[in-house]
């Protein structure tokens, strides 16, 4: 039987972080954005590359007139 936690092999590294963006465009537009991403990194050629991302925002409902981040 293995007893190795599952997760990431030791090429990749799961990483968590949260963020809040605030956008404030002209004189009265005003966006905050509130969430979280879930990056799982991969060692290639000695460099770390993004694998897959994952962004999930707290707001069910965007009332931003544009989204052009890249989170």
């Amino acid at each position: 039987m293995d007893c190795t936690p599952a997760g990431p092999s030791p090429s990749e590294l799961a990483v968590k972080s949260r963020f809040l963006i605030y956008r404030n465009r002209v004189e009265t537009e005003t966006d905050v954005l509130v969430g979280k991403r879930e990056d799982l990194l991969r060692r290639q050629n000695g460099d770390w590359k993004i694998a897959r991302r994952k962004i999930v925002l707290d707001q069910s409902v965007l009332l931003t007139k544009n989204l052009t981040f890249f989170f």
